[in-house]
């Protein structure tokens, strides 16, 4: 998975796609515009929609163009904790299990309702628990801050947690 800038040329993501075989390319809804899309034709089926969690969702965001979603799940979960119009898109679809092939995650503080970036506890995962087992795609990336150290660290117990959410 690797995340594109929306100033990528179809150039750079043949290479990525040849050379390490990358099969997800996301890019975020504010790049989602069918002109700025039109560059990277040829990979619509490889391209992955993060969805903001601005209350917003622009008319010209159309998911079945492309791959799917590449769901933020901090971002979900602040959306469904609002009942935002960004969750209410992801969730209406989830019945299209293709439109779940892969997803990030960070941390959540469910004090403020935010995503985290900077992991502080390994509790800042627990929220995955508590979120429909739709959105998990075959490939889950972890975005954060963190030394690798401890991301390496946040990845077992993510496993541990996935699994048990999982029957794994």
């Amino acid at each position: 998975m690797v995340h594109i800038r929306e100033d990528m040329a179809k150039d750079e993501l043949k290479f990525l796609k040849n050379k390490f075989k990358t099969k997800y390319f996301t890019v975020h809804e504010e790049n989602f515009v069918e002109d700025d899309i039109k560059v990277w034709k040829g990979y619509y089926k490889n391209l992955y929609l993060e969805m903001n969690f601005d209350n917003f969702v622009s008319k010209k965001v159309k998911v079945e163009k492309i791959g799917g979603f590449c769901d933020d799940l901090a971002h979900f979960k602040v959306g469904m904790e609002k009942l935002s119009k960004d969750f209410e898109y992801v969730f209406d679809r989830k019945k299209i299990k293709k439109y779940f092939d892969c997803s990030h995650l960070g941390g959540y503080n469910p004090k403020t309702n935010c995503d985290m970036h900077t992991i502080n506890s390994l509790d800042n995962f627990d929220y995955l628990k508590t979120l429909p087992n739709f959105l998990f795609g075959k490939c889950v990336a972890l975005e954060a801050f963190n030394s690798i150290k401890e991301q390496l660290e946040f990845k077992k117990y993510l496993v541990e947690l996935l699994n048990k959410k999982f029957g794994a």
